[in-house]
């Protein structure tokens, strides 16, 4: 299809009548007729002459008849083209801008609640199933690192990130040491590590563990002993999800192996983190429609999403995710707002 800027009448009124098909179908979920848009747009043609564009289309790929006596729905690649002729205009009204700020101006600054009441806003702001894939640990800032001696050769390692949240784990070590040598332990690399984040910490750690000091100075290398040892533990990739109960009563998961379909996908999240994860490399909101996603479990929903960031570095994702008929105009520019303010947050 030729693009909604060319010249001829034909083609702007094609243009126009697509995305009225798309819009009225978001808005009712029925199938679109020829006399119903003829009559509620101002097309400049008769009836008839709108189903023949509509045939066209349909030939085209960009519209489909589920039936020969029924209007015609879009398709996906109908919605990507919508999807791309909204997207230079969207805007986020005043009052969603003003709601979503008092929000985050009343929230916790600890991490994990942070991330819940992301969850929990972009579901009741959209009334779709909501995804917040919470900062990859190998980008959190560090601003200190503790010890805590729990007994004989076995250490809690805790870690204060910058923007507030708190990580801990249960590191087992050769030898004993007494709680005053941890305390100057974690000093240590408190003055080394601060403002690094924990890839650039893992990396700083494992360049001086072969430098000369640390083969003779037994203090120092103890310190980076342990503190490797905290670096090394696996990567828990924390996902928050809310709205799945409102997302099933769309129309499209009347049907129950549409509604499995998205519980399936939420529940397990294995089909959803890969599209997350590349989103973190996208420049603004990431849109991903029906069959455009590569895993066939997300086969019939639409993913948007959108990264956010500690000063320049990507830290997660958050994403809405429900069927493809989706009130775009409203949820990408909810997910790019939030992820925005998210990011200024997270700030060094």
């Amino acid at each position: 299809m030729q693009d909604g800027n060319v010249q001829s009448d034909q083609s702007r009124r094609r243009h126009a009548l697509l995305i009225a098909a798309v819009q009225d179908f978001i808005a009712t979920a029925e199938p679109i007729g020829s006399h119903y848009i003829a009559s509620r747009y101002r097309l400049g043609v008769k009836a008839a002459t709108v189903r023949s564009m509509m045939a066209e289309l349909e030939e085209e790929g960009y519209l489909f008849q589920p039936h020969t006596s029924a209007g015609r729905i879009p398709t996906d690649k109908g919605f990507r083209y919508y999807v791309d002729d909204l997207r230079p205009r969207q805007q986020l009204g005043m009052d969603d801008r003003a709601r979503i700020e008092m929000r985050y101006s009343e929230a916790a600054r600890d991490t994990a609640e942070t991330m819940r009441e992301t969850s929990r806003l972009l579901a009741m702001l959209t009334g779709q199933a909501a995804v917040v894939l919470a900062p990859r640990l190998e980008a959190v800032v560090l601003q200190s690192v503790n010890f805590v001696r729990v007994r004989a050769r076995q250490v809690l390692a805790i870690f204060v990130a910058l923007a507030g949240g708190v990580e801990h784990c249960l590191i087992n070590i050769e030898q004993d040491y007494a709680q005053d040598e941890l305390d100057r332990m974690g000093r240590y690399l408190d003055e080394a590590l601060g403002g690094r984040t924990l890839e650039e910490a893992r990396g700083w750690i494992e360049r001086s563990l072969h430098e000369e000091r640390a083969r003779y100075d037994s203090f120092v290398r103890a310190a980076l002993k342990l503190g490797d040892a905290m670096m090394s533990r696996p990567a828990v990739v924390e996902v928050y999800v809310e709205g799945s109960a409102r997302a099933v009563e769309q129309p499209e998961f009347t049907d129950p192996a549409k509604m499995q379909e998205l519980l399936r996908a939420l529940e397990d999240k294995t089909a959803l983190l890969d599209l997350l994860e590349r989103s973190l490399r996208a420049a603004g909101p990431m849109i991903s429609i029906g069959s455009e996603n590569i895993d066939p479990r997300l086969g019939d929903l639409s993913v948007v999403a959108a990264a956010y960031a500690g000063g320049s570095k990507p830290l997660g994702t958050l994403a809405i995710v429900g069927p493809v008929r989706m009130d775009y105009g409203r949820v990408i520019p909810l997910v790019d707002y939030i992820a925005r303010t998210l990011s200024r947050l997270f700030e060094p």
